[in-house]
């Protein structure tokens, strides 16, 4: 899964990633560094995950993202896409 995973950071077209409670990803974001026009982001059902990665900041056009069922989750990188909060 997780060479899967750093593959997926070649994938420069892809606007949408989904992944369900798949720890290894949140480890992995570093490779995601090319996802420049990933605008949806679906990290859901990570319940032990208490902070996202400033990685995150490279996703600059993302403009939503969903952390439902993250209930540890208490930050977030200071920029994130085009997201507004």
């Amino acid at each position: 899964l997780i060479s899967l995973l750093k593959e997926l950071g070649n994938l420069m077209s892809l606007t949408t990633l989904d992944v369900y409670g798949c720890s290894s990803l949140i480890s992995s974001l570093k490779e995601f560094k090319n996802l420049t026009i990933l605008t949806s982001f679906d990290i859901s059902n990570f319940l032990s995950l208490t902070s996202l990665p400033n990685e995150l900041s490279n996703f600059i056009s993302l403009t939503t993202l969903n952390t439902r069922k993250c209930s540890s989750l208490t930050s977030l990188p200071n920029k994130l896409g085009n997201l507004t909060f």
